[in-house]
């Protein structure tokens, strides 16, 4: 099973929604317009750079809807790896998103450093922002690869 279909199966089981190729709802007409475009934008294809490596610096990722907020991270690469990852905006605009971010944000960040990747596991409860930080984190690394 390919990275791609990993990600899939992990976000069909997380969300109770199937997709297809392109990560498009194929169950869904009661599926809500917001969640739909989320799930939508989250296929995107990892970067293998195992061989490779990343060009040392700070790369900003993109904005992404968290459906409750914005998440946008950027990756601190050093020696030719993802040292840390900081985020920049995330949802935390009540008790429930500051609680359920601070639960997300550390797994996130430690998952993404050993993956030294984008391809992390979603954190049950915080669905919209683990799939927002892999995109962010995914247009951050675009920039880094060599």
């Amino acid at each position: 099973m390919n990275c791609f279909s990993r990600f899939s199966a992990t976000l069909a089981l997380a969300t109770g929604v199937s997709l297809g190729v392109y990560g498009q709802a194929l169950s869904g007409n009661d599926v809500q317009t917001g969640r739909q475009a989320i799930l939508r934008k989250s296929a995107v294809p990892e970067i293998l750079v195992q061989s490779a490596g990343y060009t040392n610096g700070t790369f900003v990722g993109r904005q992404e809807n968290a459906y409750y907020g914005t998440v946008q991270v950027e990756a601190i690469i050093n020696g030719g790896n993802i040292v840390d990852v900081r985020f920049l905006q995330y949802p935390n605009d009540n008790g429930t998103s500051r609680y359920i971010n601070s639960i997300a944000i550390p797994n996130l960040k430690q998952e993404a450093i050993q993956a030294q990747g984008s391809h992390v596991s979603l954190v049950s409860g915080a669905t919209y922002t683990s799939l927002a930080f892999h995109n962010s984190l995914h247009t951050a690394l675009l920039q880094a690869v060599n």
